[in-house]
């Protein structure tokens, strides 16, 4: 389907160019695009070669063109794949780098929550087939937007079962004092086990999930109460209320009460 020609009543910083749906693609694309594209990959499998590059394609995951950049890519021999596939101008390029929806040292990632993006996928196709298109682009753009959107984000499970037990131990008392090692062997592991675990299920060290932790919490409860800053150093883990005010400075580059005075949400 091609939306270009359409004005937009409510313009997007990103207005999608085309949108397309290949249930069973088998050729194999071999070209340099002018194009800003993104490929959903919703099931199946094949190769991807950029640059000198191949990756593996394995569904769920996107695969990505940019403008001038000649690819290779297509299913596996003797099978297909099904894919959904957003393009838009090149010179959208500069928008999308804002957005953080584009990092050409990344072509490919893995869809993490399908289920999801199979809604937008879903409703795309849906709005595809519309009579009277023009009345639909704007739903369109932003559609398209939150589709890509959703294939960046992460999943609410870390696939590592323990470390998302100690996580909702993590959440439920925040002023304890925490000690890794110790949790590990709770665990039945090792401490640098468990760092390794939880870092390639959050990407963050232990210790540095549990501050970002404490220190969205503390954000939570300046804007949404009327606690003192040493009770909210108290309840997120914070013994002494002079630390607590240097570290949510670094983290947030502002003082707590800066923070309270900013965000305070419709207190009197």
């Amino acid at each position: 389907m091609h939306w270009a020609a359409f004005p937009r009543r409510f313009p997007s910083p990103v207005p999608v160019q085309n949108t397309g749906y290949l249930p069973a693609k088998e050729d194999w694309i071999d070209r340099a695009f002018l194009s800003c594209n993104f490929s959903l990959i919703l099931s199946g499998e094949g190769e991807f070669h950029r640059m000198g590059v191949r990756r593996e394609v394995i569904a769920p995951c996107v695969i990505t063109q940019w403008p001038g950049e000649h690819v290779r890519y297509g299913p596996s021999t003797g099978s297909t794949w099904e894919e959904f596939y957003l393009i838009y101008g090149p010179e959208h390029m500069a928008a999308f780098r804002s957005m953080r929806l584009v990092n050409t040292d990344r072509p490919l990632w893995s869809i993490h929550n399908l289920a999801e993006v199979r809604v937008h996928v879903d409703e795309l196709r849906a709005v595809m087939k519309a009579a009277q298109p023009e009345s639909t682009v704007d739903r369109v753009d932003r559609i398209c937007e939150r589709l890509v959107l959703e294939t960046l984000l992460p999943t609410a499970h870390t696939g590592d079962t323990v470390v998302e037990k100690i996580i909702r131990q993590l959440r439920k008392d925040l002023a304890q004092p925490w000690d890794f090692a110790t949790v590990a062997r709770r665990h039945g592991m090792s401490a640098s086990t468990l760092r390794r675990r939880w870092f390639e299920a959050t990407g963050e060290s232990p210790g540095r999930f549990l501050l970002n932790l404490r220190i969205r919490q503390a954000c939570r409860l300046l804007a949404e109460t009327r606690l003192p800053i040493g009770e909210i150093a108290a309840q997120t883990g914070f013994e002494d209320a002079m630390y607590f005010s240097r570290r949510f400075r670094i983290e947030t580059r502002c003082t707590p009460s800066d923070y309270r005075r900013r965000n305070a949400s419709g207190m009197h």
